[in-house]
């Protein structure tokens, strides 16, 4: 049996061997939407999407790099759950991101 599912965990990881890539797409589009709802109001000119992408990709692709596929995976699986995991990994991105692009200001 463990074997059975140790194939089936295999098949599917070589279906898809890229969790990154569609964390990252999921992310990066739940970000935008989430960064549109907080803004709102903010500011007097309206912020758009366009406005949070560099931030988004930038934060997905930092926390893509430094989580396991397994929790790219629970991610992919649920993407309205923040786990413990990904909060550590959130903050630590937001705070990369922010300071190494002088363009993104909070």
């Amino acid at each position: 049996m463990k074997l059975f599912l140790l194939s089936i965990s295999l098949f599917v990881f070589c279906i898809n061997p890229s969790f990154s890539q569609t964390f990252s797409k999921d992310y990066q589009a739940a970000c935008v939407q989430e960064q549109l709802s907080e803004h709102k109001g903010l500011k007097q000119s309206t912020l758009t999407e366009d406005d949070f992408k560099p931030f988004c990709t930038c934060v997905a692709g930092l926390i893509s790099q430094n989580a396991t596929n397994r929790q790219l995976n629970e991610f992919i699986m649920d993407p309205k759950l923040k786990p413990a995991w990904l909060q550590a990994l959130e903050s630590k991105a937001t705070k990369s991101c922010l300071s190494a692009d002088s363009k993104l200001k909070t």
